[in-house]
């Protein structure tokens, strides 16, 4: 319902004089409507569109134009992106500490986007750094991780956490990371299950030595669903131990529940409810073999319940 209409409702009910509803419109009808995210938006779109010209004028024109003047265009702009957001940087705090520009955001951002293209560029043109295919992910994980702090930027932490996470696979077994699902590997598997419960751990101790607590949810949430979709997966894939990761599951979504209600966060509640119900489904069909008329009882009764339960924790 619009503004004007509720107070035109509340002039009705004589709750509001005429002189209080004109004062009280007026002032509504001149309030500066904010377009900030819409601009945020637009500018991350940018970034976005922008990396991907690159990518493709370099697919496109690379003998036109040639390597080394590409790679050179390449390292000048990506080092202009990082000195920008060096001289607008805040100061250096354990709390948030946002950058003096309105642009130095997208500028740090926007370099660690050409980076990765000028990295993968320099492996892919001239083998930089060999079959090693790790040195590939792992040496961007830890530049925008390092980044990520003393920028205060969590875009850059996502990508420094998604890096970090490739990085496990393509370690372990880089040609069935590439080729099959990595997950199907038990070494990969409780790699994944291994760095998702140190991430975890990290943000939790930085938390609350009140290190970037804004930074908390984002690890939680990237090391969280790791944990979760690998529990998942070697439960699906190791019928042997099938029920030692059932346990390990159980035990993960009771956490991440508790840690819901403790921190009033929704998104965790129904990362454990969605996880969980996975986890329950595949050991009711699996062990139990239901029958056709079960099977849509099953549905129709566990649909019902999540909804419910859910609803009723909206507001954890």
């Amino acid at each position: 319902m619009s503004p004007k209409r509720v107070l035109q409702e509340l002039a009705d009910q004589h709750l509001l004089d005429e002189q209080q509803r004109v004062v009280i419109q007026s002032v509504e009808d001149q309030k500066l409507f904010s377009v900030h995210w819409e601009l945020r938006s637009l500018l991350y779109a940018g970034i976005l569109l922008f990396t991907t010209g690159t990518g493709w004028l370099i697919y496109k024109y690379i003998d036109q134009i040639g390597h080394n003047l590409l790679i050179l265009a390449l390292a000048v702009v990506c080092a202009a992106c990082f000195a920008f957001a060096i001289r607008f940087k805040g100061p250096l705090t354990t709390a948030h500490s946002p950058s003096r520009s309105p642009f130095g955001d997208y500028a740090l951002l926007l370099g660690c986007l050409l980076f990765l293209t000028l990295e993968g560029y320099l492996q892919y043109q001239y083998n930089l750094f060999g079959t090693r295919y790790g040195l590939v992910t792992f040496l961007p994980a830890i530049l925008f991780l390092t980044l990520a702090y003393l920028f205060d930027h969590r875009g850059v932490l996502a990508m420094g956490l998604t890096a970090l996470i490739s990085w496990i696979g393509v370690t372990v077994r880089p040609l069935e990371f590439y080729f099959r699902g990595n997950l199907r590997d038990l070494t990969v598997l409780l790699s994944a299950i291994v760095l998702s419960l140190v991430l975890m751990a990290g943000a939790l101790v930085l938390d609350r030595q009140r290190i970037k607590r804004h930074f908390t949810l984002t690890t939680l949430t990237f090391a969280g669903n790791l944990l979760l979709v690998a529990l998942v997966a070697g439960l699906f894939n190791f019928k042997e131990q099938d029920l030692l990761f059932a346990v390990a599951l159980a035990v993960a979504c009771v956490a991440f529940d508790w840690y819901a209600r403790k921190e009033h966060s929704f998104l965790f509640l129904l990362m454990s409810t969605f996880y969980g119900y996975i986890g329950v489904t595949y050991l009711v069909f699996h062990y139990l073999h239901l029958r056709d008329e079960a099977t849509y009882l099953y549905w129709i009764i566990t649909g019902i319940g999540i909804t419910a339960y859910l609803s009723k924790s909206r507001n954890v």
